[in-house]
């Protein structure tokens, strides 16, 4: 039995392979596509925009729970819960960027005088226990430092903090990175 079916398809596929097909193929029968350039295939800056995009909208909800409330004491620690979870920054590490643009930039009058009219602003805000109202568009104003420096983490996922810090302050030497003062 094993054999006549062996012999049987032997024959079908040797009377193919000499008599052929009734149609001659010319055509593939499916075109090869590239499929669309998926989502996750962002580059570093894309994945960095868009993870600030995720911040800045937990910030907006965080800044609407406190006028809901009328307590906008909460907003401090939102924020660094906000960075510390979207973007596994530790405490503080924002600032340290800005200390860094700060120090690559001590020969630009200019801008030392815009980050310290910020600063100025923010402290009569503070005074007037009105900073929190306020909180996020200060922070706002160094999402270019935060987007920066996080495109070099995704550029380069295997540098550590120290490392990153050296390319985002080589970034700044160059120019890469511009804020804009309110």
């Amino acid at each position: 039995m094993k054999l006549l079916t062996l012999l049987i398809t032997l024959m079908l596929c040797l009377s193919v392979l000499l008599i052929g097909c009734d149609q001659e193929v010319t055509q593939p029968i499916m075109e090869v596509v590239k499929p669309p350039q998926d989502s996750l295939e962002m580059d570093s800056l894309e994945l960095a925009q868009a993870a600030m995009e995720r911040v800045n909208e937990r910030r907006t909800e965080a800044h609407q729970k406190a006028e809901e409330t009328g307590d906008f004491s909460t907003v401090f620690a939102a924020s660094e819960d906000i960075l510390k979870e979207e973007l596994g920054f530790r405490k503080g590490l924002w600032v340290d960027l800005v200390e860094i643009y700060r120090q690559e930039n001590l020969e630009n009058p200019e801008l030392l005088e815009g980050l310290e009219n910020l600063e100025d602003a923010f402290v009569e805000k503070l005074k007037s226990e009105t900073f929190g109202m306020f909180y996020f568009e200060y922070i706002r104003t160094f999402d270019a430092l935060i987007v920066e420096y996080l495109r070099l983490s995704f550029e380069f996922p295997e540098k550590n903090e120290a490392e990153l810090f050296i390319l985002f302050r080589g970034s700044v030497r160059d120019g890469e990175i511009a804020i804009i003062f309110p």
